[in-house]
Parts: C-alpha cells; structure tokens; sequence
C-alpha cells in the first residue's frame, strides 16, 4: 500500500507492536474468561459431588425453643435442601420461607459456607407463659406473640388465665389489656424469690366484668385451691396498694415465713401497704 510505504519506517514498527499488543490482551482476555467458566464448573461439580445432603444450622437458637420447635423450623426448609447447595438463591429463599415461622421473630441472615452447610441466625421469640383457653394450653413470649403449639399443662411456665379474645394464630399479638396485664404480672413475678410458688394468674374478672366488688385479678399459688388475690389490674390502682407495695408484702410473707402467702389458704394484698388481710 504506497501510503504505508510513505510512512516513516520507525512509526511503522510502533504501529505493528502495539497491534500486536492489543491482539495479545484480547487473546488473553479470551482465554481466561473461558478459563474461569471452566473453573468455575469445575469447582461447583467438585463442590457438589463432595456434599451429600447439605447440614442446617440455627446458630443461635435458644433451647427453649430448639426443644419445642427446632422440627418446625427444620421442616420448613427441608425440601430447599434438595436442590444444588450452591444455587445463589437458596439463601434468599430459605431466609424468606423462615420469616413466616411463628417462633421467629426477625431473620438476620442465611449464610452458606464452603463446606455444605447454612447457617441461620435470627431473633426468637422465647415463651414466658401459657394462656389457659378451656382445655388447652398456648404459648406466647413476653410480647403477647402467641407461639405455634398446643400443649399440655407444664409448670415450666405459669399460666394466664381467663383471657377473653380468642387465640389468634400463630405469629400474631394476642390482643386484649386483661392478656396484657396477666402477662406484665407473670414477668414481675418471674424476677420474684417466690416466684416458684406462684402457678398462674387468672383475669377473668378484669375490670370488674364479672363482679365489680371482687379482686380484679387473683394469683394462684401451688397449693391445691391457694389464691392470693392481687385487686386492679397494674397501672388501674384506686386507693389500692401498687405492684411494688404488693411485690413488698409477698416478700416480707416469704423472708418471714417461707411462702409468699404466709401459710394460708388465700390472702388479700390490695389493701393495706405494710401487711395482708386473710378473708373471713
């Protein structure tokens, strides 16, 4: 060509090696792309040709509720577990499957790591009590969350009775302020010396629905028949000892005597701040 020949020889070679060059960088550019695909397919057929059956592991689970629902939250995810362990979208799929389990309170995060295994970490609801709803037993965490379960009577757990509403389903606030009372008394007592001797709390007169002259809200004890009988409900008081006055007598009553309601059958603490009356 006369217009390459014109050119001076020295730009010539400059022009041919940066060709070179350039068809050099896009070879090797080439080459490793298919180089990392092949890898890559290497890699995941090693990968899965080494992991049977991938392993789940909640990280955190509490053994509260690893012993009552640790099957169901296994079995939720179980058929994802069928699937190739390193498709990118099993994570998201079990962390969303896992947010509609009533034990769980928020995901946080469902990892996979290089050996067959997903982890799962999340925030649990825990049971503080079981409601009392004719003859059966549910369970619900300190927010009022009612937990997936009917269960049997367990004095592991004290139980709330007398609650209006009915249950709602699992993962959702039981509503009602006579459940909200029940339950902010099971937590203060739970931090109580004497807390072992207190079964449950019923509320079924709260507010007065039933007989206004009668305690609003009695405690059962573990003796057969045992009340002690609270008044208002917290937060309702009316010339009526607070939670901490009555608090105070039921520990004066167990420093004293050992049991929180001093030996008797049933007693009042809504009265009078320093003592408790025995009804006649």
């Amino acid at each position: 060509m006369p217009w390459w020949r014109s050119v001076d020889p020295a730009r010539r070679r400059a022009f041919l090696l940066t060709g070179v060059k350039i068809l050099a960088l896009t070879v090797a550019g080439l080459a490793a792309g298919f180089g990392l695909d092949r890898l890559d397919a290497h890699v995941g057929g090693e990968l899965l040709g080494r992991v049977e059956r991938p392993e789940l592991a909640f990280v955190d689970l509490p053994p509260a509720v690893e012993r009552l629902g640790g099957s169901d939250l296994a079995s939720v995810v179980t058929d994802l577990l069928d699937q190739p362990w390193t498709d990118p979208r099993l994570c998201r799929a079990m962390a969303e499957r896992l947010t509609g389990v009533g034990w769980i309170a928020r995901v946080h995060s469902v990892r996979r790591t290089g050996d067959g295994r997903f982890e799962v970490s999340a925030r649990y609801r825990i049971p503080l009590a079981m409601v009392q709803q004719g003859g059966e037993f549910l369970l619900i965490d300190g927010e009022g969350v009612r937990l997936p379960g009917t269960y049997f009577p367990d004095p592991s757990w004290k139980f709330i009775r007398g609650v209006r509403a009915g249950a709602p389903v699992a993962g959702e606030r039981w509503p009602g302020d006579d459940l909200s009372a029940g339950l902010r008394l099971v937590a203060d007592l739970s931090q109580e010396p004497f807390a072992a001797q207190i079964a449950g709390v019923i509320v079924e007169n709260f507010g007065g629905r039933v007989a206004h002259g009668r305690s609003h809200i009695e405690l059962v004890s573990d003796r057969e028949g045992g009340r002690i009988r609270w008044g208002s409900a917290p937060g309702q008081e009316v010339e009526e000892n607070s939670v901490e006055q009555k608090l105070a007598i039921l520990r004066a009553n167990h420093r004293v005597s050992g049991r929180a309601d001093s030996g008797h059958q049933v007693i009042d603490i809504s009265t009078f701040p320093d003592r408790f009356t025995v009804p006649g």
